[in-house]
């Protein structure tokens, strides 16, 4: 919250230090020189980042940085390594003036944890990545990870577990600096399940952002955190806990892949209340782990490499290299940039439209044949999704042991796909053939194909507000079945 103080007030003696204050902290970045803002505006990033100075910071001043250097050997040894020693950016940039930490280490008087992990730290000097950062989805917080209600109803789940993902300062604190030291994800999952409810519930308040920027860089040598490039997919297979899956080295997959998504036979059987994969499957769909990929079931070890993976997985810096062109902060995809040099413009557009056309309708096609079988078999097209989905609905869902395998696998495929949201861009070939095996097993027990005609008749946006909605149903349930 933004502290009082920082109002400008010309009469008031206060007004006089905090402007003081304001004016230091400007380093001729993108960010601009710090000042308070006007009553009526938002706050600029210089007043944000100065209303998170601790209440034993505010009357401090410079010591530089060989002050801390005594303390802080090092941080101090990193720091001289990396860029921002070469244009003088030290340490009192970041963690603000040093001199009351210095009469008396507290963390009451210098910015450290939690708030040191705010984005509008680095905003100061990097204000274009600032700005774009903020339009991103990374600068928020899940809603409902963010509501005192719901995390304090299981916080050894929502905070032990999901906020190693969603909230920036736990996971800095608690999983990328102690990875960056050497820590390993047993030592890093011990601590964290060591904590109290009290101790973990202390990290709700102070969440604001479910990434930032320390999230992939390192602030003391101000290099990648994690690497930006890796096909090494072990720590993210079927069934792998979440010690493995969220240090995973990688600066996208550590978070965004499928939380041990599981397609073998044994788990489709086992758990039906909802689909196993997380909502956000990317990097698996990207390198193709996690789907039935047999008629058989389970996984193909014998499937071709053609299939399992297509050249978006081998792209340089892979995620990176489409998500931030010309290193742009806001994570989204620009067919000018983001698609060269492999692609023109014109030509990744065209693309990109006709296999999401393609996989949306394959999508469509398969939930209709799964809904006809329902109502042949139950007499309600709604009854051969997971429990929680039906429940959602307000209906009662049939007994699972009569639910099929076949039926199981292809809905386990059909919700990897829809999960992954690229609708076959991350991994065209994969999508496809996912969806193949979703068919067949369908076609194993007589259900009949949807009519190429009928489909045909579909428009776009009617597949798209299906589609849709599966997806919103279905991270609703996911709060509420974990």
């Amino acid at each position: 919250m933004q502290k009082r103080w920082l109002v400008v007030s010309l009469a008031g003696i206060a007004a006089v230090m905090a402007a003081t204050l304001l004016a230091l902290y400007g380093c001729g970045g993108g960010g601009g020189p710090l000042r308070p803002p006007a009553p009526t505006a938002p706050p600029s990033p210089s007043a944000e980042f100065v209303a998170l100075l601790p209440e034993g910071q505010r009357n401090a001043t410079f010591v530089g940085t060989d002050q801390c250097a005594k303390c802080h050997q090092d941080f101090h040894a990193k720091w001289l390594k990396g860029r921002h020693s070469q244009v003088d950016v030290g340490c009192e940039r970041c963690h603000g003036p040093g001199s009351e930490h210095v009469k008396a280490p507290s963390e009451n008087n210098i910015l450290t944890y939690p708030n040191i992990t705010r984005s509008v730290v680095c905003g100061q000097c990097h204000g274009q990545q600032f700005d774009e950062f903020r339009q991103s989805a990374h600068a928020k917080m899940v809603d409902e990870l963010a509501d005192n209600n719901f995390v304090s109803s299981n916080p050894r789940l929502y905070v032990a577990v999901c906020y190693r993902c969603h909230s920036a300062p736990f996971r800095m604190q608690l999983v990328d600096e102690p990875l960056s030291e050497g820590v390993s994800p047993d030592q890093i999952d011990a601590k964290i399940n060591a904590l109290s409810n009290d101790q973990l519930l202390a990290y709700l308040p102070v969440s604001h952002e479910t990434a930032t920027c320390a999230t992939c860089h390192t602030a003391h040598s101000v290099k990648p955190r994690y690497a930006r490039f890796n096909t090494d997919t072990a720590p993210i297979a079927p069934g792998t806990p979440p010690k493995l899956h969220t240090t995973f080295n990688h600066t996208c997959a550590t978070c965004h892949n499928g939380r041990g998504a599981n397609p073998s036979d044994q788990a489709l059987q086992t758990g039906t209340a909802r689909p196993n994969m997380h909502e956000s499957n990317q990097f698996n769909m990207l390198m193709g782990i996690g789907g039935v990929e047999s008629d058989s079931g389970g996984q193909d070890p014998s499937l071709p490499m053609s299939i399992r993976r297509m050249a978006h997985a081998e792209a340089p810096n892979q995620c990176v290299h489409c998500h931030m062109p010309d290193n742009r902060h806001t994570f989204t995809v620009s067919y000018d940039k983001g698609c060269a040099p492999c692609h023109t413009p014109a030509d990744a557009s065209a693309r990109a439209g006709a296999v999401k056309d393609e996989i949306q309708l394959a999508l469509f096609a398969l939930r209709a044949r799964l809904r006809n079988w329902a109502q042949q078999t139950f007499g309600d097209p709604d009854l051969w999704d997971y429990t929680a989905l039906i429940a959602e609905l307000g209906k009662t869902a049939p007994p699972q042991n009569q639910v099929p395998i076949e039926v199981k696998r292809a809905r386990h495929n059909y919700y990897f796909v829809l999960r992954d949201a690229s609708f076959g861009i991350h991994n065209t070939p994969y999508a496809r053939h996912l969806l193949t095996i979703a068919n067949r097993q369908l076609d194993a027990i007589g259900v009949p194909r949807i009519a190429p005609q009928v489909l045909s008749r579909l428009r776009r946006q009617e597949i798209q507000a299906v589609l849709r909605s599966d997806l919103q149903r279905l991270k609703a349930v996911d709060w509420r079945s974990w």
